[in-house]
């Protein structure tokens, strides 16, 4: 399926997928850290920063299928990602306040190369056989994914400024 389809779904139906991945992002945001297994360290937390970017693509997306958006254009892409970056702030904020977890520059950053990996992807899937043709930079975005999750995985934490 491509975003072109994805355009032609009613409108109530897309707006309703909009709010469906903004319900997504407060509910597993608001999950307490304490839900984590006993005896994982640090591949939970690299599985839980990989689950940010399939998350906040959907988010952006999301809002340009509701406005009924093309992805053809640059504008598009940027509202999607300032759109997914603004939600992701407010995630950050919520996290903050939730018993067992924190707030995190890291997280911030993987929700945004999601935003843009999804309007990316979403501009791509308007031309034919996309994935054949644009193998080699989906394959580069797939590995700067899941090299960037090293980082918040391994690296020291990174506070999000001024919350507690």
């Amino acid at each position: 399926m491509n975003y072109a389809r994805l355009l032609e779904l009613p409108k109530m139906l897309r707006i309703a997928g909009c709010l469906g991945a903004l319900l997504a992002v407060y509910i597993l945001g608001g999950l307490p850290g304490s839900l984590r297994p006993a005896d994982v360290g640090s591949e939970w937390s690299y599985f839980t920063n990989l689950l940010h970017q399939p998350l906040y693509a959907g988010v952006g997306l999301s809002l340009l299928l509701a406005l009924g958006r093309s992805s053809h254009r640059k504008q598009e892409w940027a509202l999607a990602v300032v759109y997914a970056l603004c939600i992701g702030i407010l995630d950050e904020i919520h996290q903050s306040y939730v018993d067992g977890r924190s707030s995190s520059l890291w997280d911030l950053g993987s929700d945004a190369y999601g935003a843009f990996c999804g309007g990316y992807l979403a501009h791509l899937s308007q031309t034919p056989k996309w994935l054949l043709h644009h193998a080699l930079p989906l394959g580069l975005l797939l590995f700067l994914g899941l090299a960037w999750n090293c980082l918040p995985s391994f690296a020291p934490e990174t506070p999000f400024p001024f919350l507690r």
